[in-house]
């Protein structure tokens, strides 16, 4: 097991993931990535009320730009808390749909092993969309450890 995903939300079970991950890592002399992801979301303005104005593009815009500096800190923090472990530590922030990106983020870096908490921070999405886990262990293109509370 050489490369090891493991996704991050700043949520407590993504964050003990990360502990756990980094522990295997360890065991096995794994590369570890922490990786973010910021979900584009495409603003629904209802039928018949028309395009959005500027302004709230601007504002959507200054979220989204708001969010990555969040998980750009969030990521800082880990590769400084885990700097004295001895392993090949990376770590990315990427937007978009947030299982897609971390499928197509582990095809194409050709990870072992994903290592993930069972549920992340958006209770919300999950219920109308289901969890982002369950999708990577359905879809995901390598092994997937699923961390409890």
């Amino acid at each position: 097991m050489k490369k090891i995903l493991v996704p991050v939300d700043g949520s407590e079970i993504s964050l003990k993931a990360a502990d756990q991950a980094v522990e295997l890592a360890k065991k096995f002399g794994s590369e570890v990535t922490f990786i973010s992801v910021v979900e584009r979301v495409v603003p629904f303005y209802g039928i018949g009320i028309g395009a959005p104005n500027i302004s709230e593009v601007e504002v959507e815009t200054e979220i989204e730009k708001s969010k990555l500096t969040c998980y750009d800190g969030l990521l800082d923090f880990l590769i400084e808390k885990y700097k004295d472990s001895g392993l090949v530590l990376k770590s990315k922030t990427l937007q978009g749909i947030i299982d897609e990106e971390i499928e197509d983020f582990a095809k194409d870096g050709q990870f072992d092993l994903i290592v993930m908490g069972r549920k992340g921070l958006s209770v919300a999405r999950r219920f109308f969309a289901g969890s982002t886990t369950r999708k990577i262990v359905d879809a995901g293109p390598c092994s997937v450890l699923i961390v409890k509370e």
